[in-house]
C-alpha cells in the first residue's frame, strides 16, 4: 500500500505543480475537471447511503460557476449562486412527482462541497504572485497529510474521532500540524525574499494543517455515513478524487480569505 501511495504521489505531484505553473486557462481546466470527477463520486456515495440527488444540474452549473471566478466578476458569482439556490428549491415546486426536497438539497450541497470549495483554488491563482500562493498551500497540506499518516501509523495510540474514523489518531494530527507548521516557515525563507515573514509563514501553516484536517475529518464523517471505505478509486492507494483533494478543498477558503484580505486590501 505505502509503494502504490508513494507511486502515485511521484506521477501526480509533477502533473499537479505543471498546471499550477501553467496558470491561465490552464489551471482553470484542471480545476474544472477536479471539481467534476469530485462531484460525480460525491453522488456515487449519495446513491450508496440510499439517498437519490438531482445530478445533471450540477455538471451543468459547475462550469458556469468557475467560468464566473475566472473572469473575476464577484457581481456574477453573486448572481449564479442566488439563482442557482432558487433553482434547487423551486424543483421540487414544479417537479413534485420526480424531485423531492431533500434531493435538491443533497445535490446543491454537493455543487457547493465540490465546484464551490475548489473555485478558492482558481481564484487563488489568479491573485498577483498567485503561484506562490498555490505552491505554498500545496507543501503545507502535502506535509500536513504525510507526517500525519507516517506518524500516526507508526505511534498513534489514541483515536480522534473513533466514531468517524478508525485510523486517526490525536498524535497523527499533532504530528500533521507540527509539519505544517515547520513547512511554512521553511517556505517562508525559500520564497522570493519579503514575500512571507516567518510569523506569517507558521500562522500560515497553522491555519492551512488545522483546516485541512477538518477537511479530512468532514471526508470521512460523509463516507462513514454512505458506509464506504474511499469516494472512488481513480487514484491507487489514495483512492478518489474527494480522498485526495478533500483536506485541499477544505483549507482553500480560508487561506485565501487570509491572503486576500492581507495582502489585496
Amino acid at each position: 500500500m505505502f509503494w502504490t501511495r508513494f507511486l502515485t504521489i511521484l506521477l501526480g505531484v509533477p502533473v499537479l505543480l505543471g498546471f499550477v505553473y501553467l496558470g491561465g486557462y490552464w489551471f482553470a481546466l484542471f480545476v474544472l475537471l477536479v471539481a467534476l470527477i469530485g462531484l460525480k463520486e460525491y453522488n456515487a456515495l449519495m446513491r450508496r447511503g440510499g439517498w437519490k440527488p438531482v445530478e445533471l444540474t450540477g455538471y451543468l452549473i459547475i462550469p458556469m460557476l468557475l467560468a464566473a471566478v475566472y473572469l473575476n466578476n464577484l457581481p456574477l458569482i453573486i448572481l449564479l449562486c442566488v439563482l442557482f439556490f432558487a433553482l434547487y428549491n423551486l424543483l421540487p415546486v414544479f417537479f413534485d412527482a420526480k424531485v423531492k426536497y431533500w434531493e435538491s438539497v443533497i445535490a446543491f450541497w454537493g455543487i457547493i462541497y465540490t465546484g464551490g470549495l475548489a473555485s478558492f483554488l482558481l481564484a487563488t491563482r489568479l491573485l498577483p504572485d498567485g503561484f506562490y500562493f498555490i505552491f505554498f498551500l500545496l507543501v503545507v497540506i502535502w506535509c500536513n497529510d504525510i507526517f500525519a499518516y507516517l506518524l500516526g501509523s507508526r505511534f498513534g495510540r489514541r483515536l480522534l474521532v473513533p466514531s468517524i474514523s478508525p485510523k486517526k489518531t490525536i498524535e497523527g494530527m499533532a504530528a500533521g500540524l507540527s509539519a505544517s507548521v515547520f513547512a511554512g516557515i521553511i517556505l517562508s525563507y525559500l520564497l522570493p525574499a519579503g514575500f512571507f515573514k516567518i510569523e506569517m509563514g507558521a500562522y500560515l501553516g497553522l491555519l492551512i494543517g488545522i483546516t485541512g484536517s477538518l477537511g479530512d475529518l468532514s471526508q470521512s464523517a460523509l463516507k462513514r455515513s454512505a458506509g464506504a471505505k474511499d469516494s472512488g478509486d481513480l487514484l491507487p492507494g489514495h483512492g478518489g478524487i474527494l480522498d485526495r483533494f478533500d483536506s485541499l478543498f477544505f483549507a482553500a477558503p480560508f487561506f485565501y480569505m487570509y491572503i486576500y484580505f492581507y495582502f489585496i486590501l
